[in-house]
């Protein structure tokens, strides 16, 4: 083999490594899918302890408990009508960004039944009130992250946004007011990005 051919096969090798570092991501539908969740849950979340409408005290139990079910449930469906054809699949940027959700869900998870668990022993609700500076940062780092790994500015400028909004979620915390600026965080951060993502998802298999 002559030095030559050596330097084209590498080549041809760093090629195959660039395009696949740049591949599309393909967690759209599921950013899209809790991202909205989220924003309604908040909004809810608001009406609820606003009196905006009529509804019982374990109403915001019901809420939540339908949130995580209903979330999980669509995750289900979602990772089943994922094809694992897709190109890209594979990739450094898709691979990290699947990682890094993961890690965030199984994060909020834990917290969420710590708060659950402590409220259940001492009808203590602090730890869901003050929740939502906690769970933008978690949101923020995640698409950072994945934006930086992908070289998608998209992400990147969502996981900023959701950075800069613990600012004020911290200074808001404790007040009604504080379930609306996370519902508008998560869909500017999470919502949006999602559908932005899906639109310039790959469709067909190489």
């Amino acid at each position: 083999m002559s030095p030559q051919s050596i330097a084209d096969d590498l080549a041809y090798i760093r090629d195959l490594a660039e395009a696949g570092a740049k591949a599309p991501l393909l967690g759209g539908r599921f950013l899209a899918w809790w991202g909205g969740l989220t924003t309604l849950a908040y909004f809810g979340h608001y009406a609820i302890v606003r009196g905006l409408v009529d509804v019982p005290p374990y109403a915001l139990a019901v809420l939540w408990i339908g949130y995580a079910a209903l979330g999980l449930s669509g995750t289900w469906v979602l990772r089943a009508s994922l094809s694992r054809g897709k190109p890209g699949a594979s990739s450094t940027g898709n691979r990290v960004s699947t990682l890094v959700w993961r890690s965030s869900g199984i994060l909020l998870g834990a917290y969420f039944i710590g708060a659950s668990v402590r409220a259940g022993m001492s009808g203590n609700f602090d730890a869901f009130n003050n929740s939502v500076p906690f769970v933008l940062g978690v949101y923020g780092l995640a698409q950072y992250v994945s934006g930086w790994m992908a070289g998608n500015r998209i992400l990147i400028r969502a996981g900023q946004a959701a950075l800069a909004a613990v600012v004020p979620a911290v200074m808001m915390t404790g007040t009604p007011e504080i379930w609306t600026t996370g519902a508008i965080i998560a869909a500017i951060a999470v919502l949006i990005p999602g559908l932005l993502l899906m639109r310039s998802e790959p469709s067909d298999t190489i």
